[in-house]
């Protein structure tokens, strides 16, 4: 009997769509596995309870200056900074849950289960607190929770362009939380299939190095994107979070560096209008600057500038001014300790 030719094409196209998700299923897995093989964690794997978190550490002395990544960063991001500030210090960065060599955590994502597993990490390191933290970008919301919540862990806060608690109600009335989810969806979806990488969203490719490969490897795959989606779309969870934990503590050594220019807020290659969510998001980047001053002032220890010439991952484009930061915090803090004569437990580095 002969099918007819409306049913042949019925059935044709149904096989396409069932083929191209597999097929890009599988592109993804290989593409995963073959950037596991050739960029090995060049750290430790922590266990934090169930999941293990990548954590790096260079240099000695104290205070430990702790690097927290950004959206889409990673434990070896801002190489420049990390190892500047190493020669007077040691220096940790590590990856949160699904980003990076950590492993994937928890379906819901939330500023509070990071600020957790932040402490986790510290603990089951045997990383000695207090601490300087230096935040970029949505790792600003993770930062100021955990200093807020364990204020004893601080010893100072370098804030790079990065979001504080302010901008949480303004995001939230801003995006419908609905559309925002399938948005994330979406992007996920594309990630798990292999489009992201195909996409190319932050021109890469364009370079030949290790560093941009490798960056490509850890922010290409579906777990770095799923997270992050994750937790996008619990902001109102985070926002109660914020509401119940402690004011910052009102003297600690703060520092907020504001990027001159918004660009690396979106990715290159999805800064396009007929993305409604990230148009949203582009008409919200003038707050910024008025949260940032905010934040520094929460502090009497506070201060806020701009750095000229930068984008908005200030210690990839101008890694200077976040060495700068962090060492005016070094001072600050290894004098106050000797003039309270604590300086004996901790053994400053000199050079």
């Amino acid at each position: 009997m002969r099918i007819p030719k409306r049913r042949t094409v019925i059935l044709f196209l149904v096989g396409v769509l069932i083929a191209l998700p597999l097929a890009g299923c599988l592109y993804e897995s290989a593409a995963s596995a073959r950037d596991a093989r050739r960029f090995p964690p060049p750290g430790t794997l922590v266990d934090v309870g169930g999941r293990r978190l990548h954590l790096i550490c260079i240099g000695r002395g104290e205070p430990t200056v702790i690097f927290e990544p950004s959206g889409f960063s990673n434990s070896a991001s801002f190489e420049a900074a990390r190892s500047e500030v190493a020669g007077h210090t040691r220096v940790c960065s590590y990856d949160r849950m699904g980003a990076g060599w950590s492993d994937r955590g928890p379906t819901d994502v939330s500023a509070g289960m990071l600020a957790d597993d932040l402490r986790r990490l510290q603990d089951n390191a045997a990383l000695d607190p207090p601490f300087i933290i230096v935040t970029a970008s949505i790792g600003g919301l993770t930062t100021e929770l955990f200093a807020r919540r364990y204020p004893d862990r601080v010893a100072g806060l370098i804030f790079a362009d990065a979001v504080n608690s302010e901008m949480i109600p303004i995001a939230n009335a801003t995006f419908d939380r609905w559309q925002a989810v399938a948005a994330c969806a979406a992007i996920a979806g594309a990630a798990r299939v292999g489009l992201v990488r195909l996409l190319d969203p932050f021109a890469l490719r364009a370079s030949s190095s290790d560093a941009a490969a490798r960056s490509a490897a850890l922010m290409y795959g579906a777990k770095p994107w799923i997270t992050l989606c994750s937790e996008v779309s619990n902001m109102r969870t985070s926002e109660q979070e914020f509401a119940r934990a402690p004011a910052l503590r009102a003297d600690v050594p703060l520092i907020v560096l504001t990027a001159e220019t918004t660009a690396g807020v979106i990715p290159s290659r999805l800064d396009v209008e007929p993305i409604a969510a990230l148009s949203r998001l582009r008409k919200l980047l003038p707050l910024l600057r008025e949260t940032h001053q905010h934040l520094a002032q929460r502090s009497t220890r506070g201060s806020w500038r701009m750095v000229p010439g930068s984008d908005h991952l200030i210690a990839t484009s101008r890694p200077q001014a976040v060495v700068d930061a962090v060492l005016e915090l070094l001072t600050q803090i290894r004098r106050a300790a000797q003039s309270r004569r604590l300086g004996g437990p901790w053994e400053y580095a000199t050079n």
